[in-house]
């Protein structure tokens, strides 16, 4: 399995993107914010957007639980995709996933202002800063 990351601050639209960068880079699933996702699919998991304080969206986002690692690892190894995608802040944060979920370290990282206009990352800041999403 090839592993690819598309990285970039938090906010600037990277979840939005990945489903587009996932068609053009072969990736069949992707591994975004504790999430295992395969198309519009949520197939394993813990949502860090959805945990109560920060500090538990950020271990959720790392899979720093080894419950929920194990879940994604076996969904992982279920669906056998010759390609993943993981989403992450930093190429630290992506290697610290791709540990942890014992996948091999990206051979392609992607910024994300590589594949979104400056225009397009301000909007998805404000859209995040307005709504928080």
């Amino acid at each position: 399995m090839k592993t690819i990351a598309l990285i970039g601050p938090s906010g600037t639209g990277k979840s939005h993107r990945a489903q587009v960068i996932a068609k053009e880079w072969g990736a069949e699933a992707i591994i975004d914010d504790g999430l295992l996702i395969q198309g519009s699919r949520i197939l394993a998991g813990i949502s860090a957007k959805e945990q109560p304080t920060r500090v538990g969206a950020i271990r959720a986002a790392l899979f720093n639980h080894p419950a929920h690692a194990q879940e994604v690892k076996e969904k992982i190894k279920e669906l056998a995709p010759r390609r993943l995608l993981i989403l992450g802040t930093s190429r630290e944060m992506v290697q610290k996933i791709a540990a942890r979920l014992e996948l091999p370290e990206p051979s392609e990282y992607i910024e994300i202002e590589k594949v979104a206009s400056p225009r397009e990352i301000a909007q998805a800041k404000r859209i995040r800063a307005q709504l928080g999403k």
